[in-house]
């Protein structure tokens, strides 16, 4: 009873304020130098890619400033990333929140009164999200796999910033969809012990920070709640 009580809330004050429920799925290409290089080196023995297929998913919150072309959009981050060299697993993921602010580039009409097409918008997305970092390692000694593995994990809190760019189409009063493009930056972030673990000790520390970079290309979609 409670839950729903609170969910009629919820929907009640979004529809009062003229809010925006939106969620987006976007593919994500990640590039993390130093952490590739010790997989090369120690791994693959080969030119590849490390952890650079992903999934980003986020829902957010939207609400106008006073100034219309300005958006507030709150919203909860989650990406995950796998690479797999048999039979060494990797696994990346990231959950958080983003303080999204967004800038409309021009309004909902032109200059003769015509509503626009689309809207494009750019948005500032500063966030902090924490980082689960995870690396199965095949037991042994060098000698046949035989299905088991050693789980090393890492969790830490990682600061993030990012920039997109949104094309709004305004489908009806209540949904509009916006194809995104955009790039998400992970300064300086430690995986602890990584280089040592990898290498199976014949280095340490070297590679474990990396700046992640992430490309990421998605489809939102939006539903408006008009203001009474």
């Amino acid at each position: 009873m409670k839950r729903q009580l609170l969910t009629c809330a919820f929907f009640s004050l979004c529809w009062q304020a003229k809010a925006q429920l939106g969620v987006t799925a976007a593919t994500t290409q990640s590039s993390s130098p130093e952490w590739q290089v010790v997989t090369e080196n120690f791994i693959t023995h080969r030119r590849s890619d490390f952890l650079r297929y992903g999934t980003t998913v986020i829902t957010d919150y939207a609400f106008p400033l006073k100034n219309e072309a300005i958006r507030l959009r709150p919203a909860l981050h989650y990406m995950r990333s796998t690479a797999w060299y048999y039979p060494h697993y990797f696994q990346a993921s990231v959950i958080g929140l983003q303080a999204n602010i967004e800038f409309a580039l021009w309004g909902e009409v032109d200059k003769q009164g015509r509503p626009t097409l689309f809207r494009p918008f750019v948005q500032l997305s500063p966030g902090l999200s924490l980082a689960s970092l995870r690396y199965d390692s095949p037991k042994g000694d060098g000698g046949p796999f035989q299905g088991e593995y050693v789980v090393h994990s890492r969790h830490r809190l990682a600061p993030n910033a990012g920039a997109n760019l949104l094309l709004e189409f305004k489908l009806s009063e209540l949904l509009t969809v916006a194809p995104l493009a955009g790039v998400r930056f992970y300064p300086n972030l430690l995986w602890k012990d990584f280089t040592e673990t990898v290498s199976d000790g014949q280095m340490t520390g070297t590679f474990d920070r990396t700046n992640w970079r992430q490309f990421v290309f998605g489809l939102r979609m939006g539903l408006t709640f008009m203001k009474k």
